[in-house]
């Protein structure tokens, strides 16, 4: 068998195995199914990793082992649904779990490749499975492993329990011994079920309150486009290298006003200045991703834990580079110290302006991730590596993925390719890098003067890149008639508003989200309508709109596709 003959290897087993139980999902998985759904055939969600094993390897040993690991992880074989008006992850009984062997001729560069061209298969998530597992066959002795994963059941930390898990029980598997894990103490749905009476119970309001009040106001970063918008967005990246050496964070780290300063925090401060003078906006949200793991039972769990921490930085006034950092210090702080509340009660808590296809609050992402080792279990006569699998698709504007090692930090930076050019990913980088430089050495440096290639290159083409483009299309003739409904569409869902909200007066140009809406509601009000025959685009009712607004669209949409909406006059 070769690549070319098996580019999306099929599972032998097509039984669907049984349901044993179902659960309201976490709020994350609530938040991933609404982005699936939003962003449906595409593969934004997909977590990867891959192990390169050289050496003498059983796969069907490694087979057993990966039909463990899936066995003693509940959230593996669990798939998520609507139920009602709700999201509810289903748990399946455990089951033989397939790993398909695939001849890659051409080394390792060949099987890179193979593993983007298998990301880009998206998940069904209600169908399941959410864990694809392959063993990309180099050579006799060389395997490479790729685990795809969906974000709703997995985060980075986990990939690394399921590589840890993974190697520890092969040689069992291989020899027919007893297993050396211990029995996992929790479940991912017993974590969900937790969460969930804590924020029910108000143990959760202080932190609520403090997001409330950080996040008052915050406006939508636009960064400017090498390229118009697309109608259609391709969802791939282009990235840049960046590298700071160790001195370099260390002095900043270490001149910082009141100390207590992080290298991520050093990186933070930096990329704020970047994305100020690229975008000319002084007041901005950097998303920071954090384990979400405030327990020790939770750590050897595979799971969809991370959370988002959305850091408001206010670049105002000019301060200095040291100032800033101070500021982002305190604020990082005070976040970390609120970081129990899930990112999506903090977008409900905050009230931003939603847009159809971008994401509330955070436009872009900070990773910083230390460098530690995997700890992977050693098998016998079989070299274990991990491999580096590029990005294959990024759904933020921009995202600096970076990589702790001491106070040295290394990664990339990645700008979506259907609004940037690889030039403008490369002058990021620089940039990033030329902040954190010049700042180390004259840390009371203001903003303004710090080096900064990206703005410095927009200066020089006297902003000719391309205009930003409006997210929607504007609306043509839309009916007339002021707040009252006109059509059978507007009737139907002025009815549903009022259900759903539980208000008494709708107009069709009330706005959903300042009525009181939000996602789930969204849903509802998207279920409802379908079973009364008028089918609603998820992503634009996950955006701002207003009746006529939706419903002139939907109404447009189907005399495009050639033919009319069914929707029955409702009671107004």
């Amino acid at each position: 068998m070769t690549q070319t003959e098996t580019a999306a290897p099929e599972t032998a087993r097509t039984e669907t195995p049984e349901e044993l139980f179902s659960l309201p999902a976490s709020f994350g998985q609530k938040r991933m199914w609404l982005l699936e759904q939003a962003g449906s055939g595409t593969a934004l969600y997909t977590m990867r990793a891959a192990l390169r094993l050289r050496g003498p390897l059983d796969p069907g040993a490694l087979e057993r082992a990966l039909t463990e690991v899936v066995a003693r992880h509940e959230v593996l074989r669990s798939v998520l649904r609507l139920d009602g008006n709700d999201i509810a992850q289903v748990v399946r009984a455990p089951g033989p779990v397939d790993l398909p062997v695939v001849e890659v001729p051409g080394g390792l560069e060949a099987a890179v490749a193979l593993a983007a061209e298998l990301s880009r298969e998206p998940f069904d998530l209600s169908a399941g499975p959410l864990l694809r597992c392959t063993l990309l066959r180099l050579a006799e002795d060389d395997h490479v492993l790729l685990a795809l994963v969906h974000h709703s059941v997995c985060d980075g930390m986990s990939l690394g329990v399921l590589l840890r898990e993974l190697t520890a029980l092969y040689e069992p598997c291989l020899h027919g011994r007893a297993h050396p894990l211990e029995e996992l103490p929790l479940q991912y749905a017993d974590y969900a079920v937790w969460l969930r009476e804590q924020v029910a119970s108000g143990a959760l309001e202080e932190q609520l309150a403090y997001w409330g009040e950080r996040l008052a106001g915050v406006r939508e970063l636009r960064l400017p486009a090498d390229l118009p918008r697309p109608a259609v967005r391709a969802w791939s990246a282009v990235s840049a290298p960046v590298k700071v050496a160790a001195p370099v964070v260390r002095q900043l780290r270490l001149t910082a006003p009141g100390g207590g300063v992080t290298a991520s925090m050093v990186a933070l401060a930096a990329y704020a200045v970047v994305l100020s003078r690229w975008s000319g906006q002084s007041d901005l949200v950097v998303g920071l991703p954090v384990a979400g793991r405030p327990e020790v039972d939770l750590e050897p769990l595979v799971g969809f834990f991370v959370n988002t921490l959305p850091i408001r930085v206010d670049l105002s006034g000019d301060p200095s580079f040291g100032e800033l950092l101070a500021q982002v210090r305190d604020r990082c702080v005070e976040a970390y110290s609120r970081a129990d509340v899930p990112f999506e009660l903090m977008v409900e808590r905050a009230h931003p302006d939603r847009r159809a296809g971008r994401l509330p609050l955070a436009q872009t992402l900070l990773n910083v991730q230390q460098s530690v080792p995997l700890g992977l279990a050693p098998i016998t006569g079989v070299t274990l590596e991990p491999v580096e699998l590029p990005d294959t698709a990024l759904q933020f504007d921009a995202v600096a993925d970076l990589v702790e090692q001491g106070d040295a930090v290394t990664g990339h930076v990645s700008l979506s390719a259907d609004l940037f050019a690889a030039e403008t990913a490369a002058l990021v980088a620089r940039s990033l890098s030329a902040v954190l430089r010049t700042a180390s050495a004259a840390p009371g440096t203001a903003l303004s003067a710090l080096p900064c290639p990206v703005a410095e290159a927009r200066a020089t083409a006297g902003g000719s890149q391309a205009p930003e483009e409006p997210y929607e299309e504007p609306l043509r003739d839309l009916p007339a008639g002021g707040g009252k409904p006109q059509t059978p569409g507007e009737h139907l869902l002025v009815a549903l508003w009022r259900e759903v909200l539980e208000v008494s007066e709708v107009g069709v140009h009330d706005e959903f989200y300042a009525l009181g809406g939000n996602s789930m509601r969204a849903v509802r009000i998207v279920t409802a309508a379908r079973e009364q025959g008028l089918e609603l685009p998820l992503d634009r009712m996950l955006g701002q709109h207003t009746i006529r607004e939706v419903i002139a669209h939907t109404e447009a949409a189907a005399a495009a596709a050639g033919h009319r909406t069914t929707a029955a006059p409702a009671a107004a």
